[in-house]
């Protein structure tokens, strides 16, 4: 079951077993691990109904019988030891004889209230066969498997009884081709099997996992081959529901390590990193990256787990924690950190239109805005621990805190309408007036134009929800473009916070261009500048680093740009004030030598597609809308004159303005120098020439 706070919550896990039971005698069998529980211990109940309606059930207590097995030693981060010479065949059967065994000792179970685990389990999801091994020195044996991942290796081998093959993992190579964990900090990441001698023997660990391109191989009898070890992709099994690709290679690339990055770290809950001796639930990384992974992935049941996981270590003043559950961190959580429980909850209503999740978690976000309150200093909240983590420029940690308190109460004074809660809602929306006015008042400098001290960061925050007022927000916007083209020559130096808002700040400014710039850079700092150096999976830092220090290689925290992506180059986006999908806005931005891009997203209601390509003169958009949807589509008109506007080889504009009769299509409008085509559900072939 997954890792919660267990003096809270412990989930349980149910299985089908009908195709196992037999007539006659049946037996159970159960191997048990640490986990993060750190504890050997089993509740278990199985619930028969026999045919005429007799029910029987077998629950776990003292009268089962225990016995050491062959898993010598586990820990999530410093592997597992079997010893297969300690394996006891049958074991898990009717019949066999348990008299040397021992009475099982009931202990205290988790104080937590006992709930069902409702979202995938956390299982094998692929097979990775090795690029190439090499022997960096005698005896040493080192795979890569090409990829950067989460999970194990299985291990094919033949030998003597008692030899002891050490696998060890690791993310990087030194020079001399033998691996390098410096970075795992104090996570040992090495599985040991002890081989029991008796022909092949196929062995992958149960109860660890680790984060690795690398696998060095030692005390393996004889020399092994290509088909010794397989790479198992482990993850939480969410169902990858969006697809992206283009023209653009470096983009592609981006795609892919975003992918890959997310679901080496969803592990029941959003981790920060999947190799170190860390994996913690840290909440500002969780609500950068929700968005992308809601466009990439299934995640209603995930999220749904994870903020109920936020609301179990709320405590009775409203303050939340760095992590969840809570390891590491403080309490209460630097704000940046903590709008994670009312992001996420908006996030969820937003992408799968549920209005449960905000009846659920309403009074939690509201126990934990009114915590905020509490600690305003001007109207504004400052306090910090992290401010825009891993950054470039510094940004003052005190403008992130408020920018986070303005927005956390912004979400609750809209949960509150939403909901019905009309005093609430009026409570809120004054709060939110009142602490734009004071956001400015503290951090505008009138002779600069900047906010605080004029970082990328703190500009396009003072700019994202409209904190700027209409009267300096030129200026503003005018000093970020020059900090962007002219100062860092179109590189971001943001860090964790303000990359999340910049580029979809860029595009609903009119300037996809410069975001695409960004996007596809593959200098420092860059994503396209990891790609170019090696990385198969997010990094923590735009630096490369390879030593002891904060520099993990799978690190999801900066992928918030795969959600410009979808929105952004493939266009799809929910329109203003929907919900679920219900109302869709498709407006790809057809931007500098871009010449196609497609991208996906399977939701509740359906498939939502955009698949678009150009050439002079000429665009061709193929998008499907799903029944019970309406979308609302943008062309550009690329300046052409005598436009003509086809679906599915229909005229639906032309010299003349919008011509009705094509299925489904209801209205086409020029406006600033674009299409605006409203369509119902169903699937459209537009073509746009001209002259």
């Amino acid at each position: 079951p997954a890792w919660t706070t267990y003096d809270k919550r412990a989930l349980y896990v149910t299985y089908d077993v009908t195709g196992y039971l037999r007539q006659g005698a049946n037996a159970v069998g159960v191997m048990l691990g640490q986990g993060w529980f750190k504890s050997l211990a089993l509740l278990f109940q199985l619930n028969i109904e026999l045919e005429g309606g007799e029910r029987l059930e077998v629950v776990s207590d003292g009268s089962w019988k225990v016995k050491p097995g062959p898993i010598v030693s586990d820990s999530v981060y410093n592997g597992e030891t079997y010893d297969a010479r300690l394996e006891t065949p049958g074991w898990d059967r009717a019949g066999y004889d348990e008299s040397g065994w021992t009475p099982a000792q009931p202990v205290t179970g988790p104080k937590g209230v006992l709930s069902s685990q409702m979202m995938p389990a956390i299982q094998v999801t692929d097979t990775i066969v090795p690029l190439n091994m090499s022997s960096p020195k005698a005896g040493v044996y080192v795979f890569d498997m090409g990829q950067n991942f989460a999970g194990w290796a299985e291990l094919r081998v033949r030998g003597p009884r008692g030899a002891a093959v050490k696998m060890r993992f690791a993310e990087l190579l030194y020079d001399t081709g033998m691996i390098n964990q410096e970075n795992l900090r104090g996570a040992r990441a090495e599985d040991i099997y002890i081989l029991k001698g008796e022909g092949e023997e196929v062995y992958e660990p149960r109860f660890t996992y680790h984060g690795f391109r690398y696998v060095e191989i030692s005390g393996f009898p004889g020399a092994p081959s290509a088909d010794t070890l397989r790479g198992r992709v482990v993850h939480t099994a969410v169902e990858q529901t969006g697809s992206f690709a283009c023209s653009k290679p470096v983009l592609n690339g981006l795609q892919r390590i975003i992918v890959w990055g997310q679901t080496s770290n969803l592990h029941s809950i959003p981790t920060d990193c999947c190799q170190r001796d860390e994996r913690m639930g840290w909440m500002g990384d969780a609500q950068g990256t929700a968005e992308e992974a809601i466009y990439n992935f299934d995640m209603a049941a995930f999220y749904t787990n994870f903020l109920r996981d936020i609301r179990d270590v709320q405590d009775e003043k409203g303050t939340i924690t760095d992590t969840v559950p809570h390891v590491w961190g403080s309490r209460p959580a630097d704000p940046a950190w903590g709008t994670a429980y009312p992001l996420i909850c908006w996030y969820v209503y937003q992408y799968y239109g549920d209005k449960r999740i905000l009846e659920e978690h309403y009074e939690g976000v509201k126990k934990y805005v009114e915590f905020l309150r509490t600690r305003e200093e001007n109207g504004l909240v400052k306090y910090f621990y992290y401010a825009d983590w891993v950054s470039v420029d510094k940004t003052p940690g005190s403008i992130v805190s408020s920018f986070y308190y303005y927005y956390d109460v912004r979400v609750l004074a809209d949960m509150a309408k939403i909901l019905g809660r009309e005093q609430d809602a009026k409570l809120y929306g004054e709060l939110v007036e009142k602490i734009k006015l004071a956001f400015h008042k503290e951090y505008f400098d009138p002779k600069t134009k900047n906010y605080a001290n004029g970082t990328q960061t703190a500009n396009t925050l003072a700019l994202f929800l409209g904190l700027a007022p209409e009267a300096d927000r030129g200026a503003v916007w005018g000093n970020l473009f020059d900090n962007i083209v002219y100062k860092n020559y179109s590189h971001l130096t943001t860090g964790i916070i303000g990359t999340k808002y910049i580029m979809e700040l860029l595009t609903t400014h009119g300037n996809s261009d410069l975001a695409y710039d960004i996007a596809s850079q593959t200098t420092y700092p860059s994503w396209g500048y990891m790609i170019e150096h090696g990385a198969t999976t997010l990094w923590e830092l735009w630096q490369l680093r390879e030593g002891p220090s904060m520099n993990s290689h799978n690190h999801p925290m900066f992928g918030s740009v795969g959600s410009w992506l979808y929105k952004a180059l493939a266009g799809i986006s929910l329109a203003p004030e929907s919900t679920g999908f219900e109302k869709i806005r498709i407006a790809p931005q057809m931007v500098r030598d871009l010449r196609h891009a497609a991208g996906s997203v399977q939701t509740y209601r359906g498939p939502v597609s955009s698949s678009w390509s150009r050439e002079d003169g000429k665009v061709r958009l193929d998008a499907v809308v799903p029944v019970g949807s309406a979308a609302e589509v943008v062309l550009p008109r690329f300046n052409l004159r005598n436009v003509i506007i086809k679906e599915s080889g229909q005229i639906i504009w032309d010299a003349k303005g919008f011509q009705s009769g094509a299925a489904g299509v209801l209205k086409v409008e020029e406006k600033q120098n674009t299409y605006i085509i409203q369509i119902g559900s169903g699937r459209y072939l537009f073509e746009l020439t001209g002259d």
